[in-house]
């Protein structure tokens, strides 16, 4: 049996409880606050950074560099016949392009990277996904098809109290963050091919929690023997009235929770949520 490792970046927020379970390699992108380096979920931890947050700090991140991703490779291919590297969307870093960099100096023949088209959960469900596949034995090819059939099939609402942090990040131009500063405005995102757009606006966090049912009732999708992703930045008290909102209307019993890391924090802030699911 072909021995596969699954590698990605820390901005797909995998519990790191799933992340031992099924052996999947995370490297770190670099969060840098007041002039201090920090590796993501490595040097500091969630609850320190958003506290720094909170207190108004304006972290920024640094890709992973691809001599970062080279020893990584390096290092997994004498232990392994393939690596499959899912890495966040190439429209929100430069991550993706250094894995590709990595693999030319390394090996073509034995590593794909994958352009997952997302971020946070939207891209960890793909890699457990993999994971999963992985550890049941699948063949590298097997595994990439799979990927690759799911990728267009993800779906994500993603609602923020300020959109600022996006702007600042370079994530969002002006116009569009805005929006989300009238007050009690907020803003509701989906993934589109890569890029995170304003689909909506509502007032007040029960409306967008209605919005999010709404969408999802109108997809058509039998959702009760579905795996659901929650997230949240520091608002766990709104993920859990999403959840619940979630059980009761949609039937949904089964569910990926995560609290994003320092990377997806930087350009959320730290009150955004978000609920991620496969539509067909």
């Amino acid at each position: 049996m072909e021995k596969i490792a699954i590698v990605t970046d820390s901005l797909s927020d995998i519990p790191e409880d799933l992340v031992k379970t099924y052996g999947i390699f995370v490297v770190p992108l670099t969060i840098n606050i007041d002039g201090v380096s920090y590796k993501d979920g490595v040097d500091i931890t969630k609850e320190e950074f958003y506290r720094l947050l909170r207190e108004g700090k304006m972290p920024t991140t640094t890709q992973v560099s691809p001599v970062e991703f080279m020893e990584v490779f390096k290092d997994l291919l004498k232990s392994y016949d393939y690596i499959i590297a899912i890495i966040l969307t190439s429209k929100f870093s430069g991550t993706y392009q250094s894995a590709v960099i990595a693999k030319d100096m390394v090996d073509t023949k034995r590593i794909e990277v994958v352009d997952s088209r997302h971020f946070t959960l939207g891209n960890g469900m793909l890699v457990l996904q993999a994971a999963k596949m992985a550890v049941a034995g699948a063949s590298k090819e097997e595994i990439v098809e799979k990927v690759y059939d799911l990728i267009p099939k993800i779906r994500y609402i993603m609602a923020f109290d300020s959109l600022d942090y996006l702007y600042r990040g370079g994530r969002l131009p002006k116009s569009q963050a805005f929006i989300g500063n009238i007050l009690n405005i907020k803003p509701i995102l989906m993934n589109d091919d890569g890029e995170l757009k304003i689909v909506d606006k509502v007032r007040g966090q029960k409306k967008v929690i209605r919005w999010m049912i709404d969408y999802m009732k109108n997809t058509g999708v039998d959702f009760t023997d579905r795996e659901v992703g929650l997230i949240h930045t520091d608002k766990e008290e709104f993920l859990n009235e999403i959840e619940a909102a979630l059980r009761s209307e949609l039937g949904i019993t089964k569910f990926l929770r995560s609290r994003a890391g320092c990377g997806i924090g930087t350009h959320a802030g730290p009150d955004a949520a978000g609920v991620f699911f496969e539509e067909k």
